[in-house]
């Protein structure tokens, strides 16, 4: 089993109710507020950098905004 980060939005975001990072086969699933859910492999980096910001609780961190730049620059 590939190990996971789930990061719970759903009280943080508008747009999106959680998070999935699996960092070593650089996949995101991300559970949209509407119900449905999607997976994209990004570079791994860019999850790295995501989760720092999230540990430490950057407030212009945007997690829909993230989500977005997840649609638009998957590999």
């Amino acid at each position: 089993m590939t190990p996971t980060i789930f990061i719970d939005t759903e009280n943080k975001s508008t747009a999106v109710d959680g998070i999935v990072l699996a960092p070593l086969t650089r996949r995101v699933h991300i559970g949209w507020v509407s119900g449905s859910v999607s997976s994209h492999t990004i570079r791994r980096r860019d999850q790295i950098r995501f989760y720092l910001r999230h540990l430490m609780m950057d407030e212009t961190l945007s997690y829909g905004t993230w989500c977005n730049f997840v649609l638009d620059n998957q590999i």
